[in-house]
């Protein structure tokens, strides 16, 4: 999760800093961190229910963890951004709802995709794994074949929208890889939660996938462009897994656990505060005072970021403490 977590930093620099092609290339790798949270998410989801159970109730305890663990701080980080632009600034309640309620995504392509993406995924979640599942009676055949069946009909079905409609296509096409990537995850999830995974096979099919759209005419469907990409996620999870249990670095662990630790809310106030120093005019501002490669704006956006996420991450935490007192 910190990897992930450092990645969408690098990639978001790409929006203000100026630097040479090599880096920006290199930095453009950053967005497949997104894709690691996805996979991530998938298998921490399957774990919550698999320990937790299934049925009504679980489903509403479900539901709760999620709003707290995800609602509660992208409400509170979006509403204070939000509040001062459209309220305070602009005194619009109609953009300040248009754009904390995510609908700014699903209809013009801006904001926090990920958090509006996860609303709908979070709803559907506890019932795909009553399906699949079947209250723990499927077999391993039958559990594996709905899982690749789902996988297998999303995938044909985004490839034909991708040719049908390539705008609507643009517009979601990191939710579809998204869900690619979910399901992806859910069909390891039993073995990593058993501890016996083994990422190797299915790295190297990702890898070996991305290498064969890069040279041959795939690469120029969309929809294959995306979806290989978006499946590197994996084998970077792979290595890093083995990198960090090999690691004896004390230094390493605590600078990953703490960015891993805040990873929603650095990706929240980094994406809100490129927003608000381009608001204000800060770039260019900082541009005419001799930042001309937009360092000093992008290490603001950082620190700032590190900053926001620890004191909204503290005030999250409390909210939810008050509100699991309550209950």
């Amino acid at each position: 999760m910190g990897i992930a977590a450092l990645g969408v930093l690098f990639v978001h620099s790409m929006d203000i800093i100026d630097c040479p092609d090599l880096l920006l290339s290199l930095f453009g790798y950053g967005g497949i961190g997104v894709y690691i949270f996805v996979f991530l998410s998938s298998i921490g989801l399957y774990n919550s229910l698999k320990s937790h159970g299934g049925g009504e109730y679980k489903k509403a305890e479900f539901y709760k963890r999620r709003f707290q663990r995800v609602i509660v701080p992208y409400l509170l980080i979006a509403a204070t951004w939000y509040g001062i632009k459209y309220l305070l600034i602009q005194q619009n309640p109609t953009g300040f709802f248009y754009e904390v309620s995510t609908l700014s995504f699903w209809i013009d392509h801006q904001g926090a995709w990920y958090v509006a993406m996860l609303v709908p995924v979070y709803l559907i979640f506890p019932w795909y794994y009553d399906w699949v599942e079947d209250g723990n009676r499927q077999n391993k055949f039958t559990r594996n074949f709905k899982i690749i069946a789902v996988g297998v009909i999303a995938s044909i079905a985004t490839f034909i929208l991708s040719i049908l409609n390539p705008q609507v296509y643009s517009h979601l096409s990191q939710v579809f890889s998204s869900v690619i990537v979910y399901v992806i995850g859910y069909y390891c999830a039993d073995k990593v939660m058993a501890g016996k995974y083994n990422g190797n096979l299915i790295s190297i099919i990702c890898v070996i996938f991305y290498i064969v759209k890069a040279i041959t005419p795939l690469k120029n469907f969309k929809f294959v462009s995306s979806i290989s990409w978006s499946l590197l996620a994996i084998p970077i999870i792979t290595v890093s897994a083995w990198f960090l249990s090999k690691n004896k670095s004390r230094f390493i662990d605590a600078i990953l656990g703490f960015f891993g630790k805040y990873s929603l809310e650095m990706y929240l106030w980094n994406i809100f505060l490129i927003q608000a120093i381009r608001y204000f005019g800060v770039i260019d501002w900082l541009e005419k005072h001799g930042d001309s490669s937009g360092y000093v704006a992008y290490g603001l956006v950082v620190v700032g970021g590190i900053i926001l996420s620890i004191v909204y991450g503290k005030l999250s935490a409390a909210i939810v403490q008050q509100m699991n007192l309550k209950s």
